[in-house]
């Protein structure tokens, strides 16, 4: 791991090592209703449980910038080790999960020096050592660093011996970053006993340790929830209190007995053989295993319970829904415009955690001047931009109320800060307003409307747009009905919290984007969040190149036609083009150029393209293929398998077509004067333009 800012050439030379942190055992309340509880009694009229409390151990180190770099690098990266395959009995693997080995050293450290290994006896003897690992505790004791540098680290886990063939162990670790610095890290210790010896709290610790907070919260999700077992599960759940541990014999073993030997409790013996699991709890940890003695039902451990945010919703841009012959597509692009297109799928997703209908929030995201930068399959997370966020208002029916006499809504006023007035509106040309202008028309500038809200519209507050769902046929079932989704209601009727929401289709949400440039690339993302006790959890805006979208010139009667650019200009750099219309090249696009026909008509059309002498150079049709190289076929909800390209003619009112100015031998056409004649059903146009290397 390295802390500094990639702009830096040596932001790695700069490092701390934090070998100690996060790690420690912490305590965690159970809750009675959750099955590791497991009551055995009442007293005082307060339930008795077996686990009342439950200990989270955090296993990491982390790394961070000696500095924060002035500000650029503010956070601590962490490596975190959730989990492993173990051996409660410690025979085929640890007792509990931990790192066997571990060091940290500056780049170029020999091996010698506590350095890095550079051959297999090395590795083999550090990763099978127990270096700068507490044997009591089982955590890190490394001391960090005392220079700057480049730091590495080598960690180890194990051993996980007689795994047979075809078995299996596991490991789970991951990467977290959080808030902090190599100032506060040094008196993480010390609060640590302090914490330990009862005289700071936990919740005290998490303030001062944001990084540490995050880790737990990670750990505590890893652990998961036991739940009722799932279809196929049944037999993987224990048959006793605090049993963790299943044991079942291969196929043709003699029985033979196995037993549990915890502390001061009696010793318990049990048969194993090769026909079913036999529970032990060799762990001697009551909180792992859970059984309800009421019912005599046993709970499946599944872990990650972690809370979510919904899942995007399936949007008309996407490649898997805009393809010219997909019958049920909303088209995307239209003349000066783009038309985002969405379903209803985030708001009927129940949160895996909580099971509730948690959703509230969309968010419209936009790429627009990507050139495709060497290695991109598509947009980083840097550049998109917010175009909008949606609101959920269900709190009452509507926020308004009717006016008999005048028969009008009384609604209230609201400012807002970046209100879009239709062009034509006299504010777009008072002097003394100086609102900015929008290249499609109209302006931008501050506002005080009225707001008129009813259930299940969103409403987003830097523009005042109202967004309302489309009056649209549900998503049906093979029998017919509208497909439903079951939930439990957030804030709904305690005695009958389960409610059932019902799916839509792409086109139950539509939000058109005036300000795109025709013939230029643009990729967008819509996702959603929900509305949990803290901050909002949102979905991740992302997109690949197939799911480039671009607003087409619409269609003309007559012979219309003209290029853009004309003349067209080439650069010996894609970054020292004015704009995004070229693109880099790639495998799949060698050029990155194109040029654009404009005002086609509509219906079957070809184009020919000539040299000023008189020779072909390439032949565009109406039913090309644009995108053949990011695009596959596509098999859609009906069964039937199409093709998922667009074509040059993607809609009936598409009067635009790309040339990648390649010949018709495959080769870049060099600089010069073209001729080109359209056939149509307008008759033949020629026409000229100019290509400038």
């Amino acid at each position: 791991m390295d802390a500094g800012p990639a702009s830096s050439s040596t932001f790695f030379a700069d490092d701390r090592d934090i070998p100690y942190f996060p790690s420690g055992e912490f305590k965690m309340k159970v809750d009675v209703d959750d099955p590791r509880f497991q009551i055995i009694g009442v007293k005082n009229g307060q339930p008795i449980g077996l686990c009342p409390q439950r200990t989270i151990r955090i296993n990491g180190f982390s790394l961070v910038d000696d500095n924060g770099d002035e500000g650029r690098t503010p956070g601590i990266a962490s490596l975190l080790l959730f989990g492993h395959t173990i051996d409660p009995l410690a025979i085929r693997a640890p007792a509990r999960v931990g790192f066997r080995a571990f060091r940290s050293y500056v780049s170029g450290t020999p091996y010698t020096s506590n350095g890095s290994p550079t051959i297999d006896q090395q590795r083999f003897e550090l990763m099978s050592s127990h270096q700068n690992i507490d044997p009591e505790t089982g955590f890190i004791t490394a001391e960090p660093g005392d220079q700057l540098g480049d730091y590495r680290a080598w960690w180890s886990a194990g051993p996980f011996l007689g795994v047979p063939d075809g078995g299996m162990f596991t490991c789970t670790f991951g990467f977290a970053v959080e808030r902090g610095s190599y100032d506060e890290m040094q008196h993480y210790r010390q609060d640590y006993a302090s914490y330990r010896n009862g005289t700071l709290e936990l919740e005290d610790l998490f303030t001062r340790y944001p990084a540490l907070e995050n880790a737990f919260t990670a750990q505590v999700a890893y652990e998961g929830v036991y739940e009722l077992p799932r279809p196929g599960f049944a037999d993987l759940v224990p048959d006793c209190h605090g049993c963790e541990t299943g044991v079942k014999l291969p196929k043709g073993s003699t029985p033979t007995v196995m037993s549990e030997i915890c502390g001061e409790r009696e010793p318990i013996s049990k048969q194993v053989n090769d026909n079913a699991f036999t529970w032990f709890d060799f762990d001697c940890d009551p909180c792992t295993g859970a059984y309800d003695d009421n019912t005599n039902q046993g709970f499946y451990l599944r872990h990650w319970n972690a809370e979510s945010p919904p899942p995007n919703p399936n949007l008309n841009v996407a490649a898997a829904s805009n393809y010219s012959d997909n019958p049920n597509r909303i088209a995307a692009g239209g003349d000066g415009r783009i038309t985002l297109a969405w379903d209803n799928s985030s708001e009927t997703t129940a949160d895996p955690k909580s099971g509730q209908f948690d959703f509230r929030t969309y968010r419209i995201w936009k790429v627009a001047g990507w050139q495709r930068p060497v290695g991109a399959a598509g947009p980083n997370d840097n550049d998109w931009a917010l175009l909008a966020e949606y609101r959920l208002f269900d709190y009452a029916d509507s926020n308004f109320t009717h006016d008999p006499t005048t028969d009008t809504l009384v609604c209230p006023m609201a400012f807002v800060p970046n209100h879009v007035y239709p062009s034509g509106h006299p504010h777009c040309s008072d002097r003394n307003a100086d609102p900015l202008q929008l290249q499609g028309g109209g302006c931008r500038d501050t506002a005080t409307l009225k707001v008129c809200l009813a259930k299940g519209d969103f409403w987003d507050r830097q523009t005042g747009q109202v967004l309302r769902p489309q009056s649209v046929d549900c998503v049906r079932g093979t029998n017919g009905g509208c497909v439903q989704d079951s939930g439990i209601a957030l804030a709904g009727d305690p005695s009958d919290p389960r409610v059932k929401k019902t799916r839509y289709p792409i086109g139950r949400y539509m939000v058109v984007d005036h300000e795109v440039k025709n013939g230029f690339i643009y990729f967008y993302s819509v996702t959603a969040g929900d509305s949990t006790a803290g901050s909002q959890l949102f979905g991740r805006r992302s997109a690949v190149e197939a799911d480039e979208v671009t607003p087409q010139a619409a269609t003309r009667k007559g012979k219309s036609v003209w290029v853009v650019p004309n003349p067209y200009r080439g650069y010996a750099s894609i970054l020292a083009r004015p704009s995004s219309w070229d693109l880099t090249p790639n495998a799949t696009d060698p050029t990155g150029t194109h040029i654009d026909f404009m005002g086609l008509p509509a219906g079957k059309w070809k184009i020919r393209i000539y040299t000023i002498s008189g020779d072909l150079v390439a032949e565009i049709h109406d039913d090309d293929p644009v995108n053949q190289s990011v695009r596959g076929a596509i098999t859609g909800p009906d069964g039937v398998t199409r093709p998922g390209t667009n074509r040059q003619q993607d809609t009936t009112d598409d009067g635009q077509a790309r040339w990648d100015l390649i010949s018709r031998n495959g080769q870049d056409v060099v600089s010069g004067i073209y001729m080109f004649v359209v056939d149509s059903n307008q008759g033949q146009q020629r026409g000229k333009f100019v290509v400038i290397r």
